[in-house]
């Protein structure tokens, strides 16, 4: 099999996970909403609103990419602090996603590999720590993804996963 099916295959595992730790605090949040009498539409709105709020998923992210991506802001805050002249970091920023949220999540991800990195550890081993056991502040995604992608799973498809 070539890299970019493995890659591919891989990816949507990830997006299954996420989307299981999703659904695992969105549907308790959803049932006590219905249960206090807010209509439906209303209250899957706002479980979908805690969720992403008060949700510390873990990042279901490719160890290749975050290499990658990492590298790249770290390179990019060095430069940045060493005042390079007429320095531009929209250059070294090619690899990362347009989406606000997705940068805020790689941003999080570098400054937690960066401290680690500052306490002796390889830019690797920290990545690996970072993804293995480390939570994110929140879900980075938007409440329509929520909705739309992930929310219309039934429950027991997303057990199975």
């Amino acid at each position: 099999m070539d890299n970019t099916l493995l890659s591919s295959i891989h990816q949507r595992e990830l997006t299954r996970q996420r989307d299981k730790e999703f659904l695992d605090l969105y549907h308790p949040t959803l049932d006590s909403l219905l249960e206090q009498g807010m209509p439906l539409g209303k209250a899957q709105r706002t479980a979908v609103q805690f969720t992403i709020a008060n949700g510390h998923p873990h990042y279901h992210v490719d160890h290749e990419r975050a290499y990658r991506c990492v590298c790249r802001l770290m390179s990019a805050n060095e430069k940045r602090g060493a005042g390079a002249r007429n320095y531009r970091s929209d250059n070294d920023l090619t690899d990362l996603p347009k989406s606000r949220l997705r940068r805020q999540m790689w941003y999080e991800i570098t400054q937690r590999v960066s401290q680690l990195a500052v306490q002796g550890m390889s830019i690797e081993a920290a990545i690996d720590h970072v993804l293995q056991h480390c939570r994110a502040s929140r879900f980075f995604i938007t409440p329509a993804t929520a909705l739309t992608k992930i929310c219309t799973q039934t429950r027991t498809r997303a057990l199975r996963s």
